[in-house]
């Protein structure tokens, strides 16, 4: 992603260029943009071809101000991370379902952040149900967020 790409998905999130990938700054790109780019799978109900492609996901979620599912999403959230200086690894996922059971695989997309101060951080905007903030990868008890209480386990 060049500086121009970053401009751009930053002014769409209402956001200032960070001086460092902090945890603060994580906390505050991944609620931005839970409030400004929507949740939604429109091209697959009209039939739109998606392409998991870094430009083709900043052409739409920055150039065209859609939203998009979660390896949308998550990718483009990605792209933007890693070229602030985060180090983020893609994390394929599976979703409990209403009634308990794991999804299948490969379900989901969700993002390992790590950042300067702070460690190994959850992050997720292409989840409906999800958390408002970041997730501490390394913490086992409950974590109390705006969205809900959550807990990471092993799987």
């Amino acid at each position: 992603m060049n500086s121009a790409q970053v401009d751009a998905y930053l002014r769409r999130l209402g956001a200032e260029h960070p001086a460092w990938p902090t945890v603060d700054v994580l906390r505050e790109l991944q609620l931005r943009h839970l409030e400004t780019v929507p949740f939604e799978n429109l091209s697959i109900h009209l039939g739109e071809e998606i392409v998991l492609e870094e430009k083709r996901l900043l052409d739409k979620v920055v150039g065209a101000r859609r939203g998009g599912f979660c390896y949308e999403l998550n990718g483009s959230f990605g792209a933007l991370l890693a070229a602030l200086g985060f180090e983020v690894t893609l994390l394929a996922a599976r979703v409990y379902g209403e009634e308990g059971r794991l999804g299948i695989p490969y379900d989901h997309l969700a993002l390992r952040v790590r950042t300067v101060d702070g460690g190994d951080w959850l992050a997720d905007v292409g989840f409906g149900a999800h958390s408002h903030h970041p997730l501490a990868m390394g913490a086992r008890g409950e974590q109390v967020d705006p969205g809900g209480t959550f807990r990471v386990v092993e799987a």
